[in-house]
């Protein structure tokens, strides 16, 4: 995938790709909290924007009651969406840098391990203004359970990012290599030959009189 990233690059993307699937999951289900009866006559489900009242099996999906979206429920809606815009720009992010050569620098990988930490503290947050004002009687469902996944994922996506992080540029690709690392020919052409100025070794010949007949040649 994208010619040279490195691994630790594509295992981010893929770690955060499925965080963004499950924090999208407990982002837009309807089980932040909830609450039923001991013979389950009158249950309640409530979402960050939708709920789901029951009511002797008879059930009902409608917006959240007015009576829920306190200031503390519309902050936990703030962060958790703050979250998902960052974790999607992220991912958007990590692969235009797995993808752009000029993009994979150590301050790329960090701009990208910096944007998930900062995601994953915003959804850290909303859950904890979430549990401190929880009603009575609800519960916490599994919705948020899910949110929780999502937000560890996408920390560790941040933490693979490390490595390219402090990487010191020992592993590039050399200037004279290509896209896939393979060593380019040189473009230059050889001197022609009358160019070529006198060797400093040479050979010249001597002649020999006597039995052997013709011509040896002597280093000098």
């Amino acid at each position: 995938m994208c010619g040279p990233a490195s691994g630790w690059s594509k295992v981010a993307l893929v770690v955060l790709i499925v965080g963004i699937s499950i924090h999208i999951a407990g982002w837009a289900t309807t089980n932040w909290m909830t609450y039923s009866t001991t013979n389950n006559a009158l249950e309640t489900n409530i979402g960050l924007w939708r709920m789901i009242a029951c009511t002797s099996g008879s059930c009902k999906d409608t917006s959240v009651a007015s009576q829920y979206e306190t200031a503390t429920f519309n902050a936990v809606r703030a962060m958790e969406t703050i979250t998902f815009c960052l974790a999607f720009f992220t991912m958007v992010l990590l692969f235009i840098y797995m993808c752009a050569e000029g993009m994979r620098t150590p301050t790329g990988a960090a701009v990208i391990m910096v944007l998930c930490y900062v995601a994953g503290a915003c959804s850290f947050v909303g859950m904890v203004v979430f549990i401190t004002s929880i009603p009575d009687p609800f519960v916490v469902s599994f919705s948020l359970g899910l949110t929780v996944i999502g937000m560890t994922l996408i920390l560790i996506a941040g933490t693979l990012m490390i490595p390219d992080s402090f990487d010191n540029n020992d592993e590039r690709i050399d200037d004279d290599d290509d896209y896939y690392g393979h060593r380019r020919r040189s473009a230059v052409s050889p001197m022609p030959l009358f160019k070529r100025g006198p060797t400093s070794r040479g050979v010249t010949p001597i002649s020999y009189k006597g039995a052997i007949e013709g011509s040896r040649w002597r280093s000098y």
